[in-house]
This record gives C-alpha cells, sequence and structure tokens, in this order.
C-alpha cells in the first residue's frame, strides 16, 4: 500500500439553489460539503494547454487531488485548495478508487492568467 502524501488542506463544495420565499426568484450559491480536510494535490506538469483571453496569457491548470474515501463527493463540486493560494479548481473526472481501497482520486481543472 502506498500513503498519500497528505500535502494540501482543501475545502470541497457543492451548488446550492435557494428560492426567496417572499419574491420566488432562485439565487445559487456554494455550501461546503467537506472542510479543510487533508489531501495530496500534485500539479499536472505544463503542456500545451496555454493560450490566450483578451491579449492576457492564459493557462489551463490541471491539478490530480487524492482524498480519504468520500462518496459524497462527485464531478458537480469544486474544490479550493488553501496551501495554493485559495485558488478555486472544477472537478472535472473521477472518482477513481485507489488500490488500498481507502483513498480516491479526482482531476481538478482551473484557470489561472498570467502577466
Amino acid at each position: 500500500m502506498i500513503p498519500i502524501r497528505k500535502n494540501e488542506k482543501v475545502t470541497i463544495e457543492q451548488r446550492a439553489v435557494a428560492r426567496d420565499p417572499d419574491y420566488g426568484t432562485e439565487s445559487e450559491g456554494w455550501v461546503v460539503v467537506a472542510n479543510y480536510i487533508w489531501a495530496e494535490a500534485q500539479d499536472v506538469l505544463p503542456s500545451r494547454g496555454e493560450s490566450t483571453a483578451n491579449g492576457l496569457p492564459t493557462s489551463l491548470t490541471r491539478t490530480r487531488l487524492r482524498i480519504n474515501l468520500n462518496p459524497n463527493v462527485t464531478t458537480a463540486m469544486r474544490v479550493k485548495l488553501h496551501n495554493k493560494g485559495g485558488r478555486l479548481m472544477q472537478i472535472i473526472a473521477g472518482p477513481a478508487l485507489l488500490d488500498d481501497r481507502r483513498h480516491m482520486e479526482f482531476m481538478l481543472e482551473g484557470y489561472s492568467h498570467g502577466g
């Protein structure tokens, strides 16, 4: 069994829709599913995913995330990486159950803008 390196604190959030009781309008927000849990986060090496948007260099960042088994986490959620400056990333793939059957892996994706 290969243990995961717990090198990152993360918060996992899911989208929530609330309806105003007086006006009936809907508003969207995010609610915490798991708060400040230890995880292993490893950025994927750079590739040709770099481009420009409105004249600014834009890089698509992908990160592999490994956490303790939690069947409530889905690809409809997002992750905040606290040790990486509070970077918000969308879960785009997973979960994959690791060989030890106690941990799971997801692929995250987010954008960063360079100067």
